[in-house]
């Protein structure tokens, strides 16, 4: 081998692939062998297998079977059955389920699924590295190739605080019924402890959620020791959601995601700030779903008003009381010129100009005026019983729209996005290559 082979060989990407895997019906079994069950503060020991299903509803259950006594009796108590594994059970990936099938000569039989909110077994400290099962549509895009010992495979590189990260297509056609995408994420020092984790899975559903613009399930969560062996994993139902609108459609996925990750990074020197985008991110998915617009402009204009209150007063642009003293939308106004966004109603918003113009006879009002106009008139009652002045129909659309291209741009702007995006603001149908650069870095 020549040296140039030599130091190929040793810069090789490792090749990425889930511990865990669909079957052709849906069940993704994770753990067989034996389970402990309590009831009403009594343990019993039996086998069983633990399962994720991910369609068409996530769910996470320990399917049990058997003749015991106590089976018989599993639902009378009052707060559920609990689970739990053994102390140092083996936790690799099994290749047959643990429960006994029917004997003939059985008279009484049950079996029963016991749904688990969450389930976690080992020990962190013995982690090399981890492995993410990721459920939900990431992108369709290919991702880079690159060269593995193993043969080439698609990888996306990124790194979040304290950890590197690769993400690679899982190879294999299940649909909803499987898993989308794997990631594997290798520590920047050792030891390795529950916090660090947690952390971690934290900021990738944060990162991958808000790239999708939909919660996207991140889980089951692996640690594998120097030897590939798995020594804890934390399981449980993932988190899935759907959007109405995507500012980053799937061929953007290669270059936004690995620049939002050094966002994140540069935005975790402060801690404040990142919970303010934590949530803010939460309270964009949540305006960004299909629940009626009456629920999404408030949960969007909550987002605006935190982000607002947090960046104002961190780079000094008002305190606590100047904030207490200024309109909710008057602050949004002051966020967005801060992020170098245009304030003015976009002239294809016929519905919030006529309103801006009817209620605003000064003339001052900018559009984040009417968007809270609008949200005060629908978190509050009417001043009329016998003529209620609600939004018509288009003013709330209007809104939403306008309230949530405001809310992603702040989010884009606080992780320093440079890159492109797709508005949402035209009304005409529009091709998802048609991106533009964010505001700030056209300037």
């Amino acid at each position: 081998m020549t040296d140039q082979d030599a130091t190929g060989a040793h810069e090789a990407a490792s090749y990425i692939r889930p511990i865990y895997r669909s079957s052709p019906d849906g069940v993704v079994r994770v753990y067989a062998g034996d389970l402990i069950v309590s009831i009403d503060g009594t343990s019993h020991s039996t086998q069983g297998d633990l399962e994720l299903h991910l369609s068409p509803r996530p769910s996470f259950s320990a399917h049990i079977a058997g003749s015991d006594p106590w089976m018989m009796h599993l639902w009378t108590n009052n707060e559920g059955p609990a689970v739990e594994l053994p102390i140092d059970m083996n936790l690799d990936p099994p290749s047959q389920s643990a429960l006994s099938p029917r004997p003939s000569e059985a008279t009484s039989w049950a079996d029963e699924k016991v749904t688990i909110n969450h389930l976690v077994s080992g020990d962190t400290s013995n982690i090399n590295r981890l492995i993410f099962h990721i459920t939900g549509p990431v992108t369709r895009h290919p991702l880079p190739r690159v060269f593995t010992l193993e043969g080439d495979q698609d990888q996306l590189a990124f790194a979040l605080p304290g950890w590197t990260l690769r993400m690679a297509p899982v190879d294999e056609e299940l649909g909803p019924q499987g898993f989308s995408f794997v990631i594997e994420a290798v520590p920047d020092s050792y030891p390795v402890n529950e916090e660090r984790v947690e952390q971690l899975r934290r900021r990738c559903y944060l990162l991958l959620s808000f790239i999708s613009s939909r919660e996207i399930g991140v889980g089951p969560l692996v640690g594998l020791d120097d030897n590939g062996k798995v020594v804890w994993a934390e399981f449980g139902a993932p988190r899935l959601g759907d959007g109405q609108w995507r500012w980053c459609p799937d061929h953007l996925v290669t270059e936004a995601l690995p620049s939002l990750a050094q966002g994140m990074c540069a935005l975790a020197a402060n801690s404040s700030l990142e919970q303010v985008v934590d949530r803010a991110i939460n309270l964009f998915l949540a305006a960004n779903s299909r629940q009626v617009l009456d629920v999404r402009i408030p949960v969007a204009c909550s987002g605006l008003e935190l982000l607002s209150w947090a960046i104002l007063q961190h780079y000094q642009w008002l305190n606590k009381d100047a904030l207490d003293k200024i309109p909710a939308g008057a602050q949004v106004g002051l966020l967005l010129r801060w992020a170098s966004v245009p304030v003015d109603i976009p002239a294809d918003f016929s519905a919030l100009e006529s309103r801006k113009r009817a209620l605003n006879s000064a003339g001052d009002w900018v559009s984040t005026d009417v968007i809270f106009n609008i949200r005060n008139s629908l978190v509050h009652p009417p001043k009329k019983f016998s003529q209620p002045e609600w939004p018509t129909s288009q003013e709330l659309v209007e809104a939403w729209r306008l309230a949530m291209e405001y809310l992603e741009l702040s989010l884009l702007r606080m992780l320093d996005y440079q890159g492109q995006y797709l508005p949402r603001l035209q009304v005409t149908a529009r091709w998802v290559t048609d991106t533009e650069s964010v505001p700030w870095a056209r300037k």
